[in-house]
């Protein structure tokens, strides 16, 4: 079970339980025989036989055009559409060699797309689960205008594991969904950091969300990193 530490208005703390919610598809693909599909990997091509392999062979594209009409350098027929078993990703340079080692390096870009900065990819250490709870920050955002604003990439389910912390959840669902707000969430000593949910990765500004009906409730937990500006 994954957990999260977090607290509640009253700076009262608890780990809880916390899953990313899926939705099975109820739609089934058969055969005419009626027996049910399943999905496998297939090799498209090999490295030699990819668009910069092949740029690289031609020089410019008009010629790489002219051989992909007159030829089908794309496609070796003796491989193409085998079933593939295992596997595992390596890192290629641009003359699709193996590389061995590799510096990670971030790249920021500015809101019209254009490069700003690139620096080297800082080590992140998760701090969801620390001497810190996640802290409520005290900054409601009207739920309308929380979709209009943000981008959420992730949404989690915080759910309880006892009777304890049931009470804990519904109480937070229920302020929340009488303001009819979601919470801004903070992380660290401060409660001004964004949440860290594993070692090196992605940072995310997260909101709790709190739905209850009648004896049960409801805590969505919505992660962003991405914001909604208007056109200047």
């Amino acid at each position: 079970m994954r957990k999260i530490k977090i607290s509640n208005s009253q700076n009262r703390d608890a780990d809880i339980v916390y899953g990313g919610i899926t939705h099975k598809s109820k739609i089934k693909f058969v055969y005419p025989d009626r027996t049910i599909t399943s999905n496998a990997k297939l090799l498209k091509s090999k490295m030699g036989q990819q668009y910069p392999a092949l740029f690289k062979l031609c020089g410019n594209d008009e010629a790489l055009v002219d051989m992909l009409t007159n030829e089908n350098p794309e496609i070796d027929f003796e491989l193409t559409g085998s079933f593939i078993k295992g596997g595992q990703r390596i890192l290629v340079d641009e003359n699709m060699n193996p590389v061995f080692e590799a510096i990670a390096n971030e790249i920021i870009y500015n809101p019209d797309g254009s490069q700003k900065e690139i620096k080297s990819l800082s080590a992140r250490e998760s701090n969801i689960v620390s001497d810190h709870p996640i802290r409520w920050t005290g900054k409601y955002l009207p739920v309308d205008q929380a979709y209009n604003k943000f981008i959420f990439a992730k949404k989690y389910q915080l759910t309880h594991s006892n009777g304890l912390t049931f009470d804990f959840l519904f109480e937070m669902a229920k302020e929340l969904s009488e303001k009819k707000s979601l919470m801004m969430l903070g992380a660290g000593a401060k409660g001004n950091e964004p949440l860290i949910f594993q070692d090196n990765g992605k940072p995310y500004r997260a909101f709790l969300e709190g739905r209850i009906k009648g004896d049960s409730y409801l805590l969505l937990l919505h992660l962003t990193n991405l914001e909604l500006k208007g056109i200047l």
